[in-house]
């Protein structure tokens, strides 16, 4: 208490506000940086990207970059996964019907995106880009099929979690698209069958295993 009875706060004491207004033009940079480097990769890949370049697309400044993402990793890291969320992937499906219908959504929207998906392809930092996505996206699918691989040995199951992946990537959309000359509609709904169909051999054959004595 000071000389006139009025106790201070310290620091710890004193209340923080938080600007809602404030957050709501943070998200709108953050998103506004992240549509930018879409459009970037879109256009010309990642094999020129620099940060320079993309806060001019932006129309922002490099420091606000660097201020939201402080290194080029950190920047490719959050974009995986802004990208992943703009098509639907970047949660863990809570259950198997939601992992098997997907890919119709997936597979659509990447039909919307199809300069930007084909361009990560293209280059190491893309390919880099694609790889942080594709080891959360396995981390998900690891979850959601849990229950029903927990019985097979661990060669078998990683070769069928591996397939499912695979079913479920970019890659698989791209070939059925260049090869076959189907729409995003058309293969997710037939990804969407075979994952189905490979589930339930999934299933039948962990059932089976249980059945089958550990040997010593």
């Amino acid at each position: 208490m000071n000389a006139v009875g009025i106790t201070k706060q310290t620091p710890a004491e004193a209340r923080v506000y938080h600007s809602p207004l404030r957050d709501h033009q943070a998200e709108q940079t953050r998103e506004l940086i992240l549509q930018a480097l879409t459009e970037q990769v879109a256009d010309a890949g990642l094999k020129d990207f620099n940060i320079p370049r993309l806060a001019q697309r932006a129309g922002v400044s490099v420091r606000t970059i660097y201020r939201y993402f402080p290194t080029k990793d950190a920047l490719l890291e959050e974009f995986a996964y802004w990208l992943d969320s703009q098509i639907g992937s970047a949660e863990a499906p809570s259950t198997l019907e939601e992992l098997v219908k997907l890919p119709e959504s997936a597979f659509a929207a990447f039909d919307e995106r199809e300069a930007l998906i084909r361009a990560q392809w293209l280059t190491p930092q893309g390919r880099a880009s694609r790889e942080i996505g594709r080891k959360r996206r396995l981390a998900n699918w690891r979850k959601v099929l849990a229950g029903i691989a927990d019985n097979l040995p661990p060669d078998e199951e990683r070769q069928r979690l591996a397939i499912v992946l695979f079913l479920l990537s970019s890659r698989t959309w791209q070939a059925l698209k260049d090869e076959f000359d189907m729409d995003g509609r058309e293969s997710g709904k037939a990804v969407s069958w075979a994952l189905q169909t490979l589930i339930a051999d999934f299933r039948k054959r962990n059932n089976a295993a249980a059945k089958i004595p550990a040997t010593l």
